[in-house]
């Protein structure tokens, strides 16, 4: 088992969001009380979670369609959630039983189990085109409190172990087809100041949104030409998504609604997430740059 503890440096970011147009449209499995939106690959095809009644389970979109993912399986009997999906039809994510939470890869209808050699909890939460999985895992107490969480490359069905330099944690949320991977990392496990970081090229470098009053910055995905897409906190703890391109940030938000974080995006620039509303109900949405053409 390989362990990756890397020199970082700062990131040097424009301070002005860049303007940009979009068209948004909710994300809503038929009849479920909770849609999440996590992935979306460069076909339009969406994964994520729905709610009939608990627990959740992972779902694919596809061709305008919704359909539980691997029903069959584990993914359809127990809590499951999809979070990354590739051009390939690979989807990672994780599921929970009574032992703990296990990361997952569906490949050609086959559900493999991904857990961290040592770890109470493993979520993979990434994959790229090369099937290269990238995730977190964690050691919790007998009470369930973390002791220690960690990011985790897997390829070649070997583990590999990452940390953000100095951090007490590291979560690694997603990775493109040329290896750049993205996360968060927070120098107290139970703190509220909260980073992003990209790892490319050997170098971590971290990701703190310009706006004003946020302590709490995550990059939860990286598409081919390394535009980033993440959650930030705003001074009153309200979250609200982004989009970083070429130093310069975008503040994200689905109309209407109270709060809204960004977990995807594809090579065209399509971004998926979850938005709340006044009940607090989450559901996923889909957003478009006018000048391109919609998901199928």
């Amino acid at each position: 088992m390989k362990k990756y503890v890397l020199v970082a440096v700062a990131l040097l970011v424009s301070a002005t969001s860049a303007p940009a147009q979009f068209t948004f449209s909710s994300l809503n499995f038929p009849g479920s009380t909770l849609t999440t939106g996590r992935s979306i690959n460069n076909h339009g095809e969406i994964v994520g979670a729905y709610r009939l009644e608990p627990p959740r389970h992972a779902y694919l979109f596809k061709g305008g369609q919704f359909a539980p993912l691997a029903p069959s399986t584990i993914l359809g009997t127990t809590f499951s959630e999809a979070f990354k999906n590739n051009d390939r039809g690979d989807v990672v994510g994780y599921y929970a039983d009574d032992i703990g939470q296990h990361g997952f890869l569906l490949r050609k209808g086959v559900v493999t189990t991904l857990d961290f050699p040592t770890a109470s909890d493993t979520q993979a939460l990434g994959v790229n085109e090369a099937g290269t999985v990238v995730g977190t895992w964690d050691i919790v107490d007998s009470n369930g409190n973390q002791l220690a969480v960690h990011g985790f490359i897997w390829k070649d069905s070997t583990f590999s172990q990452i940390d953000f330099p100095g951090a007490a944690a590291t979560d690694v949320f997603g990775i493109n087809a040329r290896g750049d991977i993205v996360g968060e990392w927070d120098s107290d496990i139970f703190g509220t100041i909260v980073h992003g970081f990209i790892l490319t090229k050997g170098q971590f470098i971290t990701i703190d949104v310009p706006f004003a009053g946020s302590s709490y910055t995550t990059a939860n995905d990286i598409n081919a030409k390394g535009s980033i897409v993440g959650t930030w906190k705003d001074a009153d703890g309200v979250p609200h998504g982004f989009l970083a391109e070429r130093g310069k940030f975008t503040s994200i938000d689905y109309p209407g609604s109270v709060g809204t974080t960004e977990w995807g995006i594809n090579s065209a620039g399509q971004m998926v997430g979850n938005w709340f509303d006044s009940d607090g109900n989450e559901q996923g949405w889909v957003a478009t740059p006018d000048d391109k053409g919609k998901p199928q």
